[in-house]
């Protein structure tokens, strides 16, 4: 009888120690080889995105602010029939818009580019930190699972590292250049009469 309980109870040890190697025996899910960023998030949601946004956003607000007082000049030279007025103010405007549009678009490459540097080397430092042999981005990679999203790992290293656009471009339209062909004052002086004697002896 007792051979027997220790029989029974060697067979329940042995089918326990079974039970364990085969669930080491499982094949563990492998660790992710690349990652996924959502650009869009991070354009919306890092702080230097999010300056970005607002430079733009401050620029624009500026230019139109300075628009506006030409534009009441102008209204109030047609209000009072002054054709020279008119015509002056509606060429400086043009002029003025032209030179803000330029302004403007310098300014947001300049923040792109200054984005796309750093979000570069977030990428390349996230990279490093998790092992990855790469990350794409979510818009060439529309389907993936959710542990290999790596935006908020970037996102982290974006905001930590503070990065900046620099002071607002100037609104002041730069003077003209001077023409190449332009005389030289010094060449443009009227020569001094020559003396009354000088003159009498020839």
């Amino acid at each position: 009888m007792n051979r027997n309980i220790v029989s029974a109870l060697a067979l329940v040890s042995m089918l326990a120690l079974l039970g364990g190697c085969n669930e080491e025996a499982k094949p563990q899910k492998p660790a992710p080889q690349f990652g996924v960023v959502q650009m869009a998030k991070l354009y919306q949601e890092s702080q230097l995105g999010k300056d970005g946004i607002a430079r733009v956003g401050q620029l624009e607000d500026k230019a139109m602010a300075m628009l506006g007082g030409l534009q009441k000049d102008l209204e109030k030279a047609r209000a009072d029939k002054n054709e020279a007025e008119v015509a002056r103010l509606e060429k400086e405007l043009q002029s003025r818009v032209f030179f803000l549009q330029n302004v403007i678009k310098q300014d947001q490459e300049h923040v792109m580019n200054v984005l796309q540097t750093e979000m570069k080397k977030a990428f390349e430092k996230c990279r490093a930190e998790h092992s990855l042999f790469g990350l794409f981005s979510d818009e060439v990679m529309p389907s993936y699972s959710p542990e290999v999203d790596m935006t908020d790992a970037v996102k982290a290293i974006l905001d930590a590292d503070k990065a900046s656009f620099g002071d607002l471009p100037s609104f002041e339209k730069p003077a003209l250049p001077e023409p190449e062909n332009a005389t030289p004052i010094d060449e443009t002086e009227v020569p001094a009469e020559k003396p009354a004697e000088e003159q009498a002896a020839k």
